[in-house]
């Protein structure tokens, strides 16, 4: 059976997204008898197919929308059975809750890889196979581990194109005022980082923002720093990550606290302060540098440092895969097949991650020197090589590291000890699995 969220939600659902459609969108009758939903693939105008792409929200504003505007331009001029693509632009819960209704899909969308098992049940994707076959060294370019993801025993689902590295940004003018050479010191180790904390504290400047409240984002950042240490997996329903690899992850964040100013990393008040030169370090992504840029703060940025030089970095990680869903029609799945190859060439990610500084799922394009033309780009390829992803993507519905902002505020306030919640930790894991029921043996 289709799984929908409710009759009466695919109801309310149904008029939004049915207006949010163009000429070539769906309709909640697709016609199908698969026992997933589909593409109500629409009609053609003048032998021609008008497609509908939903993104996230950001994909349509500023300089990320004149971008995807000019390759929907380019692509239309290049396919003569593509008419139009009409971007939606939808926020994160809105994609999810949407898709998942199973009402007025598009035909292809842009969402987290987090979800993708939960898509491949509800609704019936369309295979990329022949898409990463279609050139030699296309599907090599990707990061293995993306491949991997997407690759399933009877296809391949989805079309890797965006990460995130959680990464530090410096406030100079705090450094300086701190004593701190932040120019020939990186934060190439915890201890390090530590050092430099002590200094701003000294200095009578708030340091940080709390590392432990405001979800799985901090800590879950400090816990990618071991990711060379944990043996992530499940086995017999049971994480295979122990809890000995997981004590110095909350010994970390509650020395933290101890510099913490009591804010969020997402407070709006953390970035502004951050701004002003009032605080010394604010964990946040790629996202938030134009913002800083634009308000001229003084800054550098440093990934999530390593327990040991020269160790693992690059903090917690995510990931974002663009999919197509099977319209029934042919014609109209090349079309899409199309597009979701000119998403996943180099030029299209190279171009993605030179305007917008973010990281891109092409390791020949975020290792090429050419696309590194900035700081933040150069730190974030250096991270992409390693730290921990936030789950097993594409093979498990389970989001693990999800919990440990359920443990890090006991840690942090000293309610339990740092090995008290490492056991907490493990156990709230296993509890996930026991619930979705995977890694049974």
């Amino acid at each position: 059976m289709k799984k929908y969220l409710g009759l009466m939600l695919a109801v309310v659902l149904s008029a939004e997204m049915l207006a949010g459609c163009g000429p070539g969108g769906s309709s909640a009758e697709s016609g199908t008898t698969s026992d997933k939903s589909k593409s109500a693939g629409g009609t053609t105008k003048d032998g021609k197919y008008d497609l509908v792409f939903w993104v996230y929200s950001d994909a349509v504003t500023n300089e990320q929308g004149e971008l995807f505007d000019q390759w929907v331009e380019e692509y239309c001029e290049e396919n003569p059975k593509v008419n139009s693509i009409k971007l939606v632009g939808k926020n994160d819960s809105d994609l999810l809750t949407a898709l998942m209704s199973g009402v007025g899909l598009p035909d292809m969308f842009f969402a987290a890889a987090r979800d993708m098992r939960q898509y491949m049940g509800a609704i019936d994707l369309l295979d990329l196979s022949s898409v990463f076959d279609s050139e030699d060294g296309y599907k090599d370019g990707f990061y293995e581990p993306a491949i991997s993801a997407v690759s399933q025993e009877d296809g391949m689902w989805a079309m890797p194109f965006r990460s995130f590295v959680s990464i530090i940004f410096r406030n100079k003018d705090v450094m300086e005022k701190a004593g701190i050479d932040w120019k020939n010191e990186s934060l190439y180790n915890w201890d390090v980082f530590f050092d430099e904390c002590e200094k701003v504290k000294k200095s009578g400047i708030d340091v940080t923002h709390s590392w432990a409240q405001g979800g799985n984002f901090c800590p879950g950042a400090i816990l990618g720093s071991d990711a060379e240490n944990l043996t992530v997996g499940v086995k017999k329903g049971k994480t295979t990550v122990k809890l000995e690899q997981v004590v110095r992850t909350f010994e970390t964040v509650k020395k933290m606290e101890t510099y913490s100013n009591g804010m969020t990393y997402n407070d709006e008040a953390a970035s502004e302060a951050f701004k002003a030169g009032e605080l010394g370090f604010i964990a946040l992504g790629p996202w938030n540098e134009p913002e800083y840029a634009q308000a001229d703060t003084p800054y550098d940025v440093q990934l999530i440092p390593p327990y040991e030089k020269d160790g693992w970095t690059g903090g917690l990680q995510g990931w974002d895969f663009m999919y197509g869903v099977d319209s029934g029609d042919e014609g109209r799945n090349d079309a899409i097949r199309g597009w979701l190859k000119k998403m996943g060439s180099y030029d299209t990610q190279q171009k993605f991650a030179q305007t917008l500084g973010q990281p891109v799922m092409r390791e020949d394009v975020m290792n090429d020197h050419k696309t590194q033309t900035s700081d933040m780009l150069s730190i974030l390829a250096d991270g992409m090589d390693c730290g921990l992803n936030q789950m097993d993507f594409g093979n498990s519905s389970v989001y693990w590291t999800s919990v440990i902002g359920d443990v890090a505020p006991a840690v942090s306030s000293g309610s339990v000890s740092p090995k008290e919640g490492a056991k907490m930790f493990i156990d709230e894991i296993n509890g996930l699995y026991e619930e979705a029921g995977e890694g049974e043996e």
